[in-house]
Order: C-alpha cells, then structure tokens, then sequence
C-alpha cells in the first residue's frame, strides 16, 4: 500500500493532482528547512498509523503541479532532527520522481514495528516580540497520529487500540519464540539480535546459557580457499557473529538464607542507626534485589539484607573513618532536600 502512494494521477491538461489528502498522504509546496519540525510531526503521525508520504511541489488547494524548486531536504539532517526527537527510530525514504517533468520530492514512510513512537523531548520557539510567549513546536510525551489529512496528538480510542494491539503482538511474539525455542530444543536454543543483521555493524552478538555455550564447537576464524583439496572446506562468511559471554539463568533462592540480615541487624553490623540507614542504602545502590529483600511480617514492611550490603557500607563508610557521623548526616540531610 505504501508504495501505491507514489503512484499519482495527475490531469495532463490542467496539471492538476487528482489526489487528495489523506491519512496516507500530504502535499506541500515547497520544502522548507525552517519547518521541518512540522514534517517530522507528520512523519511520526504516518508511522504511528499505517505509513504514508509527504510529498514537495505540490500545492494544496488547489493540488497544482509546481515542482520542487526550493531546499532540498538532506536525509541525513531529516533522520538526525527525528532521532533527537523522536523514539523509538523512524524509517523513512527520501527521494524524488518526475510527474509532467516536474521534479516532485518526497519522504515516504513505513509504519513503525514499534509503536508508539512518541516525542522524547519538548522543541519551543523563542518569542520575537517582548511580552509574548514562547510558542511549543512539539510537546515531550506526546504522540502524533494521521487523522484524515491532519496531524494531531493521538486521541483515547485510538491509543487504546494501538496499546492493544501491541500488548496483542508482544504476546504473539513470545508465544511464537517459545514456540521455536521447544523446537530446537531448551538446552541446543541461542537467541540473535535479528536487528544486527540489518545494520551497517560488522559484528552481532549471540546470547545462550553458559551450560548451552559448553556444549558448542566454535569457530573463531576460518580462511577461504581456491580449491578444496588445498585444505579444509571455507565458509562463507556475510556477518561475523561475536559470542559475547553465556547468560546466566537466575536460579530462585530462598531469601532466609540469602538475605540474612533484618534492618536492625545491618543498623547494628554497620554502627548507623535506623534514622539514617535508608538515605545510605540508596546512596550506595543497595536497595536493589541483589542486595535487599523486602517481605511483609503481617501488615509491617521487613526489609531483610544480604552480608555483602553490610560489607560495602563498611567499605564507604568505616568505622574508622574521620568525621563519619558527618559525613553520614550529610547525606541524611540531601535526601530530605530533594
């Protein structure tokens, strides 16, 4: 369908576009380097629907055939403002054709496979005249979609669908990756980044388990040869694959025995009281679930902690050390500051 866009009808007589507008497709006269803010709304408008094209030397009303005699977009420069912009990344394509020998630029877009895209960070224009306001280009957090032939933030139902539909795909996907991972076998399974393949990186990485990794023959470098009886048979190599290290599968532990220290007990290993303890804790990242364990004894919290938490504080803060109670308090008194 994305392709069919470029295909125009145009009346030879009148040079006119039979085309109108749509939630597929938008003209513009000229391109214009000052706006292209508002084509990268209408690109993620297009990518967070079904894709669509912006078309240069067209006019809108009425839908004139000109030709694009202005700037010519850069698609490095388009692909860079939606990269800043936008997340996740947009694909586009940036190029030409000739109607009635007019040449006639264009962004063509294809649907996002990761939708939302939405706009990681707010673009203002600095108002000119003393006592005006700035005026908001493109909002953080919002997320623009085609309606018909305009470009606005996404509406309720029609986010609601999108959210579903991706919760609906991500669940597909799962079901379907278990599905080859039981095929091949649990312990013979490694999972690829697909996307390395279709980049301009001259490695990808594999990831398996460390007890799969063992069972593997693998071969770090191979030579091509001319003929086979010189030697061993070459392998034609299009990707070199870096085997990064095996990936350890978290074993359930039970926490009595990991986490052996009640909050009191650290307070205590550790010589601060129980005033000043949570502030420490996540100084030093230690209320994380390598670290801590938080369970319930009835209705009240029990924070339980591993000896390594114990050991790290002492490393930061020994009891040794010179002016550490106000070193401690200090950190106390930022925490509360924020």
């Amino acid at each position: 369908m994305i392709k069919h866009l470029l295909e125009l009808q145009v009346d030879k007589e009148k040079l006119l576009v039979k085309n109108r507008e749509c939630e597929h497709r938008e003209f513009k006269r000229q391109f214009d380097t000052d706006s292209i803010w508002k084509y990268a709304k209408t690109v993620v408008s297009f990518a967070n629907r079904d894709g669509g094209a912006i078309f240069f030397g067209i006019a809108d009303k009425p839908r004139a055939l000109i030709g694009h005699i202005g700037d010519e977009p850069e698609g490095l420069v388009v692909a860079n403002f939606l990269k800043e912009y936008f997340e996740p990344v947009v694909s586009i394509e940036l190029d030409s054709i000739e109607l009635l020998g007019k040449k006639i630029l264009y962004i063509r877009v294809e649907p996002s496979q990761n939708k939302p895209v939405i706009c990681r960070k707010r673009k203002i224009q600095k108002a000119d005249k003393p006592g005006s306001s700035d005026k908001e280009l493109l909002r953080e957090g919002a997320i623009y979609y085609r309606y018909n032939s305009a470009s606005e933030e996404i509406k309720y139902a029609e986010l609601k669908v999108l959210l579903d539909d991706k919760l609906q795909g991500f669940f597909k996907s799962l079901v379907n990756n278990i599905t080859l991972i039981n095929k091949v076998g649990l312990d013979k399974a490694a999972i690829v980044n697909a996307y390395d393949f279709s980049g301009d990186g001259k490695t990808s990485s594999i990831y398996l388990t460390n007890e799969t990794a063992k069972k593997i023959n693998w071969i770090k470098k191979g030579k091509f040869i001319e003929n086979q009886a010189d030697g061993e048979s070459a392998y034609y190599v299009t990707k070199e694959v870096t085997l990064s290290k095996g990936v350890e599968i978290e074993i359930p532990v039970d926490p009595a025995m990991t986490y052996v220290l009640t909050k009191t007990g650290l307070c205590e290993a550790v010589g601060i009281s129980n005033n000043y303890i949570m502030p420490i804790l996540e100084k030093l990242n230690l209320l994380t679930a390598e670290h801590h364990y938080l369970g319930h004894h009835g209705k009240n919290p029990l924070h339980k902690f591993t000896i390594n938490a114990k050991n790290i504080i002492l490393e930061n803060y020994p009891l040794d050390m010179e002016n550490r109670m106000s070193n401690i308090k200090a950190v106390y008194a930022k925490s509360k500051a924020k």
